[in-house]
């Protein structure tokens, strides 16, 4: 299959394993499995405690990767059109709001409607009024505005990340005009004023139910622009390799070395924060914008990598995993959380006074299998049906609605 002129095939590596990683974090939160490798596992190269616990348990980093893949894919029309002339301008402010309709509305509003006939009910909320603003809430993108549809909310609690995406949406082509003509000073403008939301309102006690302020759209201001940014970075970039890869070989072999390096940083980046972050959800949003960063870091330099090392991001599976990603993240934990109210696989109930169960029946003889049945399930259910609403509800639904055969998703 031919592909188009403007693919970056690794976005789809990194967009399809950043929320994999984000579901292993959820899925490590209903199961606990940890320890599969043993620590000695690498003494030979002088490491002597070797453990991938730091992965799932610092997954929740990675929602931020997802919203920066968002900045940089939206950005990129316009970022060719400032380093090429030539290139086609970015789309009309109507073509853009019906392409992020038809992307985002269908399968988001499938779900709500099926959660409205099977799980949520009145009699779940307090009164008829949080109800009634759980829904209002969710109908309009706007989860991250009160504590009782972002914390207490009865719908996927994944879905603030959706709200948080469509408030980008509304802004971003007044942002887009104006990155265009001052990239360097809206970039700092934006940073900055993420930062000093982040000092006013998101430096709050772990526990408080405000916490929510540290997921709202000003506190991703940065990360945003920093997509934007590295969006006009990829383009200058693959300008100047086109015309000095083929003189010097030696280049793909420094981008492979530095992309080592930097993924070696984010890496003990995670580490740092997981082991001694006073409250995670500070050092957090404290972290947000250099751990964004340090991902674009990593995406300029995995473009410019030998192509073997590209492949790990661009392969056919990466492909179909991005492709379903969007209603992976919708329903991954709905599959989690009944899997477990319906004991599949099966547990015993919970001894009297017993907290977390099942996941915390350590030293049961049943509790491993069940451990490593429960998350074998989850990733297969919860694949299979990602691909189910995808090719059978997303596609079809967003081919109608923008009266084409082919889509451009970005």
């Amino acid at each position: 299959m031919k592909q188009r002129s403007d693919y970056i095939g690794i976005l789809n590596g990194i967009r399809a394993y950043s929320i994999l990683i984000v579901a292993g974090f959820h899925l490590w939160q209903q199961s606990w499995l940890q320890n599969l490798f043993p620590s000695n596992l690498l003494q030979f190269m002088g490491v002597r405690n070797f453990s991938l616990n730091w992965v799932p348990r610092t997954g929740y980093m990675f929602v931020d990767v997802m919203l920066l893949i968002s900045g940089f894919c939206l950005f990129l029309p316009y970022a060719r059109q400032m380093t090429d002339p030539l290139a086609p301008e970015p789309d009309n402010l109507r073509t853009f709001f019906k392409k992020r309709a038809a992307r985002i509305l269908p399968s988001y509003y499938l779900c709500l409607l099926l959660y409205l006939i099977f799980w949520v009910r009145p009699s779940d909320y307090a009164n008829v009024k949080q109800y009634l603003q759980d829904i209002f809430a969710h109908l309009t993108f706007t989860q991250t505005f009160w504590p009782e549809s972002y914390i207490g909310t009865k719908f996927p609690t994944a879905l603030w990340t959706l709200g948080v995406e469509m408030q980008f949406y509304l802004v971003f082509p007044l942002l887009a005009r104006v990155f265009r003509r001052f990239p360097l000073m809206c970039w700092a403008v934006l940073s900055v004023l993420a930062q000093v939301y982040i000092v006013l309102f998101a430096h709050l006690p772990q526990g408080n139910a405000e916490s929510l302020r540290i997921n709202q759209f000003p506190a991703f201001l940065g990360v945003y622009a920093n997509g934007m940014l590295c969006a006009l970075f990829f383009c200058r970039l693959r300008i100047w390799r086109e015309r000095e890869w083929k003189k010097n070989r030696i280049l793909p072999l420094a981008a492979l070395m530095l992309l080592l390096f930097s993924g070696a940083a984010i890496v003990c980046m995670l580490n740092d924060g997981l082991s001694r972050a006073a409250i995670i959800q500070r050092w957090q949003v404290d972290y947000r914008f250099l751990f964004s960063a340090m991902v674009c870091v990593f995406i300029l330099l995995l473009d410019a990598a030998p192509k073997g090392v590209q492949w790990l991001f661009s392969n056919r599976i990466a492909a179909f995993l991005s492709a379903v990603s969007y209603n992976f993240y919708i329903w991954h934990s709905t599959v989690l959380l009944k899997l477990k109210a319906w004991h599949i696989p099966y547990y015993p109930d919970a001894p009297e006074g017993a907290a977390a169960w099942p996941q915390s029946a350590g030293g049961e003889p049943w509790h491993f299998a069940w451990q490593v049945k429960y998350t074998v399930l989850f990733w297969a259910c919860a694949l299979l049906l990602a691909a189910f609403f995808t090719y059978l509800i997303e596609k079809p639904t967003a081919k109608r609605l923008l009266r084409k055969k082919k889509i451009i998703r970005t």
